[in-house]
């Protein structure tokens, strides 16, 4: 009878940790760096946006951000995330002829934000610890796969490379507002994407997890780079929109020394039109980084305590 009086304040204490415990699931908090690069009409290999081996090396760019991760079990994590992504690519870095000769050019950093499911492939722990949501194991090797939907603030931007008489300033111009394809309205500015990618992640101890990704994101646009229909008429052209819109011209295609490459007319408006880019299919772009977080203890001082107690005994 007196083992049974001293034992319920153990069972009562050991009930209550395990209650808390199974309460407060694990928030880690993080930030990420990494490089960027796109799929769209400017630049590329001889078969543009045929798939992410067709992504130029050169003109990757840097990437970075922050999220905040909720486990929702060991399987499932839900991710806020908001991300610096910079895109950038120059027809001069094509290996098309015809592409080089049209010498366009463009940047677009980009503000994306929005949320991600990561979904557990496998996790192989350090089971010499005890393994609970709101303390994982010290040491962890965790692959998994993830997809979401962000919102995308975007602004593309060109440079004015051939300019013979010194007309414009050496600058990278906004090309939402120029409408350089004769569009009635400007394109949107906000856009949705679909990132898809995996990734895996090494639990370090101490709360620290370092990780890898890469992901995809699939978008609503075909205005990253500001390319996707045809010239348009100069006539209704502001100088400026008219001077970025085409940039062709006989210098570039005669260092190019291809027949591929056409002349300065395949190049701009004509009568009955003359593609500038693909209307068909929408650009995209891509990431890889590091990830670092931080496994944040949600549980309370009283609760800590209790898990102390039960682990003692």
């Amino acid at each position: 009878m007196q083992f049974v009086k001293r034992s319920i304040p153990v069972v009562i204490l050991l009930m209550s940790a395990s209650f808390g415990l199974a309460q407060h699931t694990p928030i880690s908090a993080g930030f990420t760096l990494g490089g960027a690069n796109y799929l769209g009409e400017i630049g590329g290999k001889l078969e543009p946006r045929g798939s992410v081996l067709d992504a130029d090396i050169i003109s990757t760019s840097p990437t970075f951000g922050g999220f905040l991760r909720y486990a929702a079990n060991d399987r499932v994590r839900i991710s806020g995330e908001v991300n610096y992504v910079h895109i950038r690519q120059a027809d001069r870095n094509a290996e098309d002829p015809a592409r080089q000769a049209r010498n366009l050019n463009f940047r677009n950093r980009m503000v994306e934000f929005g949320f991600r499911t990561d979904f557990t492939v496998f996790h192989i722990a350090d089971r010499s610890t005890n393994r609970n949501f709101a303390k994982p194991g010290k040491l962890f090797v965790k692959g998994f796969v993830f997809t979401g939907v962000y919102g995308v603030l975007h602004n593309p931007q060109a440079q004015i490379t051939y300019d013979p008489n010194n007309e414009w300033e050496d600058r990278w111009y906004d090309l939402r507002p120029l409408t350089t394809e004769g569009q009635v309205e400007e394109y949107a500015s906000l856009i949705a994407a679909i990132p898809m990618g995996l990734g895996i992640e090494f639990g370090m101890g101490y709360g620290w997890v370092l990780g890898l990704e890469a992901s995809w994101r699939t978008t609503f646009t075909d205005y990253l780079d500001d390319i996707s229909g045809m010239y348009a008429n100069p006539d209704y052209l502001s100088p400026l929109a008219e001077a970025i819109s085409s940039q062709s011209n006989t210098t570039v295609i005669e260092a190019i020394n291809d027949p591929a490459s056409g002349n300065v007319l395949n190049h701009q408006y004509q009568e009955g039109g003359t593609y500038r880019g693909n209307p068909d299919t929408n650009d995209s772009y891509g990431t890889v980084q590091v990830t670092l977080a931080r496994i944040i203890d949600t549980r309370t001082s009283f609760e800590r305590a209790l898990d102390h107690i039960s682990r003692r005994r």
